[in-house]
């Protein structure tokens, strides 16, 4: 509940104790009855006679005097149930503003003379009353009712007695009221509060009564003061609204889920809520399900009506009452229209209202509801609006009336890495033979990608399975694809700390003239980034190269950030190791024909004898893939002589060379050293082959 512009003040509630006014728990009465004497009675009786017929003189008595004493006293006590009945104040009144509360008060002639009493209302604005009030009680006509002191009615000859005295009536503001001894006059007024007062307001005013005895005597006590206290008291409204917080644009059938929570908050001044209603308007692009009132739960007593309000669906939920402290609790789920919400990084708010009158039901709420006719409260939780008549520190901060509404923000956003890829490295790579992945990231969201508002980073990083494979540092290039198949565009990213593997993309980094507005929606960009293999561009020894047929994998982060950023995706790259083996196998040639099956050849113990022949093949193998491999070039195969010429000599002519097909078979030599295969060039896949025959040596 929010606050409002009316003003307050707090009442320092107390009992007047100024000019005879109790300060206990009495009724208010003066400090003493008067007494005063009335002239004396003195009475001499006469009486006259005749004697035969002859008048005699008149005869006087003696004379007797009766002095008469009037005693006068009388008290005015307030009859409100405020806790303690029977005193001279009426505190915390229940007050509405506009509305009129009821002050009740007996006068009783407690004396034994007839006496006259002047009877006032006054608005605080005396001094017999020093609190300081919200607002003024004012003035107001006193009905009264004159019965016995016990409150019985009067006798016939008590009614008999009044003459011109009614016994029932009104008075105006400064009327008179003539009571017998042992009788009282049953008072009553009401009490206006202003139509602009707010909760807690506070309001005192006064009823007195002035002895016309005690005035005529000059009597201390002539006046008596009963004061009367009111307090706004209202329901204080906290609306709750709960929303889905993010809703992804790019499904189906995008929905938020709502919570209305309305309670009335407890105060010093809050009372109990009474056929009010609770609206939600729902913002454009919002609609329930069905359009009806099954779309909506009630927990607790409440029905939901379905209606159409400026073109909006609009529920309404009657509430015929919610204690102080009680909520209710209004539950439902909407479709979203995607095309509602085209802007980047949108957002919608939907608020919820309460409305309430002082006096009466507000159900049926008309669809514009006009204030003082159809509510006198009117809570939302848009803060710039409401009527809610409660004081600025309760809507504010943690007070008991804040409100809050349903926020939910749009993800159109969607934005990730994708396409792994499978690619195969040297032993050694340098920087020539490294292998290069290219991984995607595609923008099928309906915001741009990669600006200042929504920036994206990618992490290339080594999955360190093979300490001898890595991604390489520094520039990677990327490959811009824009929607509906454009031209691509090729740039250079550097990383975002100088040789590392972290880039980011934004205004700044993608150039302005080929990304205006970022990755744009449908559009991808291909991250091509090198992996490396060996620890030196030229290993040294075997241990700086990777080992063939070895493997590593090397692992793509992409992490959005901004405004309703999607989560962070990942890509697994894999560089496999492939180059040369080298498998030599062998075979008998008993008789050193030269010639031999290809089944024959095997790679275990062959046993021969002296003068018969074994020939030996020597294969290398290009182990890289027909699809991603490489070339090996200028190829050398070496056995040396040193290897068999213990025990057999190298048969002249037998050297050979072949290739399988696209590669190209090297050349066959022999030295004084070695037997060799030179300059060989293997394909993907390709084998070259090299063949010789030795003889086993006899006598040796």
């Amino acid at each position: 509940m929010k606050s409002n512009t009316f003003n307050y003040s707090l009442l320092a509630v107390g009992v007047a104790a100024v000019m005879g006014v109790s300060t206990g728990a009495n009724a208010a009465t003066p400090a003493a009855a008067v007494t005063a004497g009335a002239a004396p009675i003195n009475n001499v009786a006469t009486a006259s006679y005749s004697i035969a017929g002859v008048s005699q003189p008149s005869v006087t008595s003696n004379t007797v005097t009766v002095n008469v004493s009037e005693t006068a006293n009388f008290a005015l006590t307030s009859t409100v149930d405020d806790g303690s009945i029977g005193d001279d104040t009426a505190i915390n009144q229940t007050a509405t503003p506009g509305g009129t509360t009821t002050f009740t008060h007996n006068l009783t002639n407690t004396g034994n003379v007839t006496d006259t009493y002047t009877i006032n209302t006054t608005g605080n604005d005396s001094s017999l009353v020093t609190a300081t009030p919200d607002y003024r009680l004012g003035t107001a006509p006193v009905t009264f009712t004159i019965v016995q002191a016990d409150g019985t009615p009067l006798t016939s000859a008590q009614v008999t007695a009044l003459g011109t005295q009614a016994q029932t009536g009104t008075l105006t503001n400064g009327g008179t009221i003539r009571l017998q001894p042992g009788t009282r006059a049953n008072l009553s007024y009401e009490a206006a509060t202003p139509d602009d007062s707010i909760g807690n307001d506070k309001g005192v005013g006064t009823l007195t009564a002035t002895s016309t005895f005690f005035t005529a005597n000059n009597a201390p006590g002539a006046t008596l003061v009963n004061e009367n206290q009111t307090i706004v008291r209202l329901p204080t409204f906290k609306i709750t609204k709960t929303a889905t917080s993010t809703v992804d644009l790019t499904v189906d059938n995008p929905q938020i889920a709502y919570s209305i929570v309305v309670t009335n908050a407890t105060t010093d001044y809050s009372a109990a809520a009474t056929d009010f209603v609770i609206r939600d308007v729902l913002p454009a692009g919002l609609s329930l399900p069905n359009g009806t009132a099954s779309d909506v739960t009630v927990t607790g007593a409440g029905t939901a009506t379905i209606s159409t309000i400026g073109g909006r669906q609009a529920i309404d939920v009657a509430v015929a009452n919610l204690a102080v402290g009680a909520s209710r609790t209004i539950t439902f789920t909407v479709n979203v229209d995607k095309n509602q919400f085209t802007a980047a990084n949108s957002s919608v708010t939907n608020n919820a209202e309460v409305y309430d009158k002082f006096v009466g039901p507000v159900s049926p709420l008309p669809a514009t509801p006009v204030l003082g006719t159809d509510y006198d409260i009117f809570d939302s939780t848009d803060g710039t609006v409401g009527v809610t008549r409660i004081p600025d520190e309760a809507g504010e901060g943690n007070g008991a009336g804040i409100d809050t509404p349903g926020v939910t923000n749009f993800t159109r956003r969607a934005v990730a890495v994708s396409n792994p890829t499978t690619r195969e490295v040297p032993p050694a790579s340098g920087t020539a033979s490294q292998a290069t992945h290219s991984t995607l990231i595609t923008n099928s969201g309906q915001d741009g990608e990669g600006t200042n508002t929504n920036p994206l980073t990618f992490t290339i990083a080594d999955g360190g399975n093979n300490g001898a494979v890595r991604p390489a540092t520094g520039p990677v290039s990327a490959t811009y694809t824009p929607p509906g198949n454009g031209a691509p565009v090729t740039i250079t990213l550097q990383p975002t700390v100088a040789g590392g593997n972290t880039y980011t993309l934004n205004s700044t980094t993608l150039p302005t003239a080929q990304f205006p507005n970022g990755i744009a929606p449908g559009g991808t960009l291909a991250i091509n980034y090198n992996v490396s293999s060996g620890n030196v561009a030229a290993p040294e020894t075997v241990a700086d190269a990777a080992a063939v047929g070895s493997t590593e994998t090397s692992v793509v982060t992409l992490t959005p950030a901004g405004i309703n950023a999607p989560a962070a995706t990942t890509v697994t790259d894999t560089t496999n190791v492939r180059g040369l083996t080298l498998v030599k196998s062998q075979a008998l040639d008993a008789t050193c024909s030269g010639t031999v099956a290809a089944s024959t050849f095997i790679q275990d113990v062959v046993e021969a004898k002296p003068d018969q022949c074994v020939i030996y093949r020597i294969q290398a193998t290009n182990t890289s893939s027909a699809a991603l491999g490489f070339n090996l070039n200028a190829l050398t195969i070496s056995d040396l002589l040193s290897n068999f010429s213990t025990g057999a000599d190298l048969v002249a002519g037998s050297p050979a060379t072949s290739a399988t097909a696209s590669s190209t078979a090297g050349i066959a030599s022999t030295t004084s050293t070695a037997v060799l295969g030179t300059n060989y060039t293997l394909v993907p896949q390709g084998v070259g082959t090299l063949t010789f025959k030795i003889k086993i040596k006899n006598a040796r």
